[in-house]
């Protein structure tokens, strides 16, 4: 009986050995689908400065940003001599609301808020701190083109503060003011006046 030699052998295990199949292609990957950009509506009053605005548009835009203190009492006040007191002292909130005297009109250029910490008198100065960017800060308050406006110590001195009944106590056609509720003789009725009403009401329909 012949024997195999090592090769022979190795030879026919080769041969037996199942070959295996290749293995599967990667799968492709989904092409991703870009979904729209959200599309932010710019408000109609405010156009947007792409460098198309003309120099009124963009000096209405910068006015619009302009807040309103004309709820706010005065912080200065005009004796009979045309001198100007301040009626604030320090550690007192103020709103500067200064404009440009050197151009036509004297536009608006900025209004702050201020926490003053002295004040000189003879050169009409106020030195303060600017609340929101805490630096130094001086205001003249004898100045022509600078109103100064007392505000609270606390909160925001921007916000107007809402008026609740603002009709009741002011006067009718009459001349006397007015007043909430029923008009008078119509209380206190008796229960059988106001059945014999009703009674009434329902015989008539």
């Amino acid at each position: 009986m012949a024997r195999e030699t090592k090769s022979e052998k190795s030879d026919l295990e080769y041969r037996e050995k199942p070959i295996s199949s290749p293995p599967p292609p990667p799968p492709e990957p989904e092409p991703q689908v870009e979904e729209p950009a959200e599309v932010v509506d710019e408000p109609e009053d405010e156009p947007v400065d792409d460098g198309t605005l003309t120099p009124e548009q963009r000096e209405q835009k910068r006015l619009a940003r302009k807040p309103n203190i004309d709820h706010l009492p005065n912080a200065t006040v005009v004796l009979d001599d045309n001198s100007i007191l301040p009626l604030f002292d320090a550690g007192d909130r103020i709103i500067a609301e200064r404009h440009v005297s050197f151009l036509w009109g004297h536009p608006w250029l900025d209004t702050r808020v201020y926490t003053v910490k002295s004040i000189n008198d003879e050169k009409g100065e106020v030195h303060c701190i600017d609340d929101e960017l805490q630096h130094y800060a001086c205001i003249g308050y004898k100045h022509p083109f600078t109103r100064i406006k007392l505000c609270p110590k606390k909160g925001n001195p921007f916000t107007v503060p809402k008026v609740k009944n603002a009709g009741a106590g002011l006067p009718d056609a009459t001349g006397k003011p007015k007043r909430r509720g029923r008009p008078k003789g119509s209380k206190n009725r008796p229960k059988e006046v106001i059945k014999l009403e009703r009674q009434a009401k329902k015989e008539g329909k």
